[in-house]
């Protein structure tokens, strides 16, 4: 059984990953309690801690909190990650600018992937995952190649997680361990993942690996969203011919 400075460390981390999700009007109290499935009384001491600290802060709507100042101040001392979005941000702005694709980077981020860095031509686009969103590993084209580049028993563990979730995240068509075990399979083999519109109608995805050039940095996935019916052998094959062009030019 976990003890309560553990469980009350658990609910914290759910707070913020629930006030991650929302827009800048935040949430009020009983809706984070809602979603991270606890008592209100318990879940308004947690947040009032994350306020004290500056990991949460009140809104302009009475009764709303959101994610506080401390959040980005600790993000920007991620020395690991940041020499990665500046040496590949570049040729994700390039690659957008010649396809009009929206660009992510995913990072792993224990049993999840993070969005860590994105370009998009249009900032009224409906975006498929905004930056700092979270999915689990697994999930769609980008998550599917930061697992093709860890070892076998390390990928597997990862997929026996997330099995549960898998099944219960939102797609249109059937996702489970086995399914997203053949995925990376397929990555490994191609060098390349693919997402065959398991999780938007009519609307694929690409996500090519990039292993990190030393331990000190993290490995990254590079993944876009594109029309179903343009995903042929032959323009996939293209798109992401281009895509490490653009990222490995010089």
């Amino acid at each position: 059984m976990p003890s309560n400075s553990s469980s009350n460390a658990a609910r914290a981390l759910d707070i913020l990953l629930a006030l991650g999700e929302a827009d800048a009007d935040g949430l009020p109290l009983g809706e984070i309690a809602i979603r991270v499935g606890e008592a209100k009384p318990a879940v308004h001491r947690s947040l009032a801690s994350l306020l004290q600290k500056g990991f949460a802060e009140p809104t302009g709507r009475h009764g709303h909190y959101r994610l506080g100042p401390a959040i980005t101040m600790l993000a920007r001392r991620q020395a690991r990650l940041e020499p990665v979005i500046a040496r590949h941000r570049p040729g994700m702005t390039e690659f957008a600018r010649r396809t009009g694709y929206t660009v992510y980077m995913m990072v792993q981020a224990g049993v999840d992937a993070v969005c860590a860095e994105m370009v998009s031509r249009s900032p009224q686009q409906q975006l498929w995952l905004g930056l700092g969103g979270r999915v689990p590993m697994g999930v769609a084209a980008g998550s599917v190649a930061l697992l093709s580049m860890l070892p076998s028993a390390d990928y597997k563990q990862l997929i026996e997680a997330n099995a549960e979730r898998y099944i219960t995240h939102p797609s249109v068509q059937h996702v489970d361990a086995a399914v997203v075990l053949a995925q990376v399979r397929d990555a490994q083999r191609r060098g390349y993942a693919i997402n065959m519109g398991y999780y938007h109608p009519g609307e694929g995805g690409i996500g090519l690996p990039i292993l990190s050039t030393s331990s000190y940095e993290m490995n990254v996935a590079i993944s876009f969203t594109l029309a179903l019916e343009m995903m042929t052998n032959t323009f996939v094959t293209s798109i992401v011919s281009e895509l490490k062009d653009c990222l490995f030019a010089n």
